[in-house]
């Protein structure tokens, strides 16, 4: 730097030498803040890229895509790559119900074709399956519906899955519409396949089949023939079966020795429902033996019965056979709904003291006979399960008598009762007791559900009524109970 003799002139060149040097100290602080800026956009783009979809973990993407529909599943696996690797996991196609119709329609794509072509691309995934269809109207309709079946069936098992749980429910081939050659060959093709392929079932509704006895025997026999190499092996085969229904109403299933030897062979179950009309000594010993889980100790858990007015329930079955069972099985619990049989002794023949019996339900459907009675069942009946019953359910057409003592003193015996569901000609009062003796912890009931029947249209005092009990026990009412209370005009 030269300096001038004058020192003004000297210090004029110094502050414009500093005003120079601040500006360019100026340019590269503003170019410092430029590149902090950029880079916290930058930053925050990456953020933003960080949490959008393409980012998306893979396990929250199978969650959002499992609630899309098929055809909305097939537009997101084309969004990307990524998207269509995701859309093949098998948790998405482990679960699935197929609607058959039988009939065809121009609009849509046939239910053949949906079917075929999800069990050849996602068949080897299935592991839950449930059936359902349309009432058939015709043979012609039911005649389609056994061939789509038959295909369907015949994909599904080149995939060689493994399906554990199957439902094929309501059926009901007692019908007109299905014709004798259609439902032999639609039982046909569903018991090749219980033979071939059901050897990892473990769960397998056939409720509501109805079934004639050859065909329903043939069925069942191609079940246990495919989980005999699984007992074998020390494996747990199916524990849940679901026979309701599963013959035609009017066969008396229980004259036949074919039944418990064909259920014999049915190791480990777990959970059993059928008809009363299927009951029989020989079939609870059968159970007695079949029923065994892998550890040596009685497998049978729940067995639910139903008996109807139109099924046969003459026989005879020996409380004797009942108690072994329930040594044998000593986590038995048994539930029992008994529909349209109001005769005592024919009751008396059902419910027998020796049924380890968790669940009752009695309804007349509204069916009434003058010279019936409800008083005998709750006064005779009922208080033998005591100690055991937690729930009872009673739909009474009891107009012509007065049922609230007897009612509530089945309530007050059963000490292990927890739920109470009543439907019948009640006074509001009985309501009201049965919540005092609830507050006095007298009872233990958690779910009281009452539809007390009115023998008029106009309900408005008895709704007041109700209003004022639900007032007295608010309090019991909201914290402790499952409360419901309604009257209901009956003429």
């Amino acid at each position: 730097m030269n300096y001038s003799e004058d020192p003004e002139e000297q210090l004029s060149e110094d502050e414009n030498e500093e005003e120079e040097e601040g500006e360019d100290e100026g340019i590269e602080i503003m170019d410092e803040e430029e590149e902090e800026e950029e880079e916290e956009g930058e930053a925050e783009e990456n953020e933003e890229s960080k949490l959008g979809w393409a980012n998306l973990p893979d396990v929250c993407l199978r969650q959002v895509f499992w609630w899309l529909r098929d055809r909305d599943r097939v537009k997101a696996a084309l969004v990307c790559l990524h998207w269509h690797h995701v859309m093949r996991s098998p948790s998405l196609w482990r679960v699935r119900t197929f609607n058959f119709s039988g009939r065809i329609s121009r609009t849509r794509r046939s239910e053949l074709e949906t079917a075929v072509c999800y069990a050849k691309t996602y068949g080897a995934y299935l592991e839950d399956l449930e059936i359902r269809f349309s009432h058939p109207l015709n043979s012609l309709v039911s005649r389609r519906f056994q061939q789509t079946l038959r295909t369907f069936l015949a994909a599904l098992r080149k995939t060689r899955g493994g399906l554990r749980r199957l439902t094929v429910n309501h059926m009901e081939l007692d019908r007109a519409a299905w014709c004798r050659s259609v439902r032999k060959a639609l039982v046909r093709s569903l018991t090749f396949y219980l033979r071939r392929e059901s050897s990892r079932l473990g769960y397998l509704s056939l409720r509501g089949a109805r079934l004639n006895l050859p065909q329903g025997l043939e069925v069942l026999e191609a079940v246990a023939a495919s989980q005999q190499h699984i007992h074998l092996g020390r494996r747990p085969g199916i524990t849940h079966l679901n026979l309701e229904d599963f013959f035609s109403q009017p066969l008396a299933v229980f004259i036949s020795p074919a039944f418990p030897q064909v259920m014999n062979r049915f190791q480990g179950l777990c959970t059993l429902t059928l008809n009363y009309s299927c009951l029989s000594d020989e079939l609870l010993a059968a159970l007695s033996a079949a029923c065994r889980s892998l550890d040596g100790g009685g497998s049978l858990q729940t067995f639910t019965i139903r008996c109807h007015i139109h099924e046969p329930h003459i026989q005879v079955v020996w409380g004797d056979a009942w108690s072994h069972l329930a040594q044998r099985c000593p986590d038995l619990r048994v539930h029992i709904t008994v529909e349209r049989i109001l005769d005592m002794d024919k009751l008396g023949r059902i419910l027998l003291r020796e049924i380890p019996l968790r669940s009752l339900s009695l309804t007349s459907c509204y069916f009434s006979e003058q010279d019936w009675s409800v008083k005998p069942a709750l006064t005779n009946l009922v208080p033998c399960y005591r100690s055991c019953l937690q729930k009872l359910t009673l739909d009474l057409n009891n107009s012509h008598e007065s049922v609230d003592e007897e009612l509530l003193e089945v309530v007050l015996l059963c000490s292990q009762l927890v739920y109470m569901k009543v439907w019948a000609f009640l006074d509001i009062s009985f309501l009201d007791r049965l919540l005092q003796k609830r507050l006095e912890k007298k009872i233990i009931l958690r779910t009281i559900k009452v539809r007390i029947y009115i023998n008029k249209y106009e309900t408005q005092d008895e709704d007041e009524q109700l209003e004022e009990v639900y007032s007295r026990y608010r309090q019991l009412i909201n914290s402790e109970l499952h409360y419901f209370a309604i009257s209901y005009p009956m003429l």
